[in-house]
């Protein structure tokens, strides 16, 4: 979960997608078993994360309410005082299900759709619906602080009004927009001036985040890009001002803020190595180069054509060397 929380450094770890879906009960193949990543090594990771002053643990993936593991990881999240989170999208949920996570998870993102997603229906069990509010009811009822997150179309454009307000009554503490790449300027800067307006409607009731940035709020300069190159070099808790998400893919890579970012800053890979080690090579060998990519990321965002823009999203493309695609959109 993208958090804009001022000293939040966030570990992001995608559990293998075929252990969601596997029973306990089941015998794991040989080739399940080379998929899999591992709780210990993700155990490990954590606690090395931790050490590094990342502080909140995002657990992503398909559905990672499924994942088995995921109490044990945020038990040892919680046990270097780190936060916790989860999104859930599509599935129906349980009072039962939420129930072991209740002291597991400290924000989960519930995925609305709008006014007309319908209802959600429950794998193998094609009878078992739930509405959105039905759905909140499960988790309210849990204990478990939510957050509403709400993807942003051109054509959920129109409905982003009613889910500030439908956040609110539902006793949400967040209401995450999540706007499409597709969405044009003239859309995002419609989206961005209600945002605000509804952040002053909502005030002492409801947190409210637009995933967007423009030219004008870039979340670092490039003085400051080399102030951090400066201080990471000295003390690798630094690493989190700048790289955050630290992101953990299923297959094990380690990559910088987000699932997929060009493999040349991946950091390895922890079938291979423990976090903590191959965050020292990096620093050592890597920081120059992703600071100089950066850097011309953010000259580039403040003299595009387009106001708005996915920031990683920029970074990632600027890092894979692809010209002549636009940054911002």
């Amino acid at each position: 979960m993208n958090l804009h929380i001022p000293d939040v450094r966030i570990l992001e770890v995608h559990p293998a997608p075929w252990s969601n879906l596997r029973s306990s009960c089941q015998p794991s193949s040989t080739l399940e078993e080379r998929k899999d990543l591992g709780l210990p090594l993700l155990l490990h990771a954590i606690a090395d994360a931790a050490h590094l002053g990342y502080n909140f643990l995002n657990v992503a993936g398909v559905e990672p309410l499924s994942y088995r593991g995921l109490p044990a990881l945020c038990r040892e999240a919680h046990r270097h005082g780190m936060l916790t989170s989860t999104i859930t999208g599509s599935a129906a949920l349980t009072a039962s299900q939420l129930e072991w996570l209740r002291f597991s998870v400290d924000l989960l993102g519930v995925e609305i759709f709008g006014k007309g997603a319908g209802r959600i229906s429950r794998r193998r069990s094609p009878r078992a619906v739930q509405t959105a509010e039905q759905r909140l009811a499960v988790v309210r009822n849990s204990g478990i602080p939510f957050a509403i997150v709400f993807p942003l179309t051109a054509a959920s454009l129109a409905e982003l009004e009613w889910a500030a307000e439908f956040a609110a009554v539902q006793g949400a503490a967040i209401l995450q927009v999540r706007p499409s790449k597709k969405l044009s300027d003239e859309q995002m800067a419609t989206a961005w001036m209600m945002v605000e307006c509804l952040i002053e409607l909502q005030r002492g009731k409801l947190a409210i985040h637009l995933d967007a940035v423009n030219r004008y709020n870039l979340p670092t300069e490039p003085a400051d890009l080399a102030s951090w190159r400066r201080d990471v070099e000295r003390e690798a808790r630094y690493l989190g001002e700048i790289v955050s998400p630290l992101v953990i893919e299923d297959d094990g890579t380690v990559t910088p803020l987000r699932y997929g970012f060009p493999r040349r800053f991946a950091f390895g890979n922890l079938r291979q190595e423990r976090l903590a080690k191959m965050t020292e090579r990096w620093i050592e060998s890597q920081t120059g180069a992703f600071c100089q990519v950066y850097g011309t990321v953010l000259q580039k965002a403040r003299t595009a054509d387009r106001m708005f823009g996915d920031l990683h999203g920029m970074l990632s493309q600027e890092a894979s060397g692809e010209i002549g695609m636009p940054v911002l959109g």
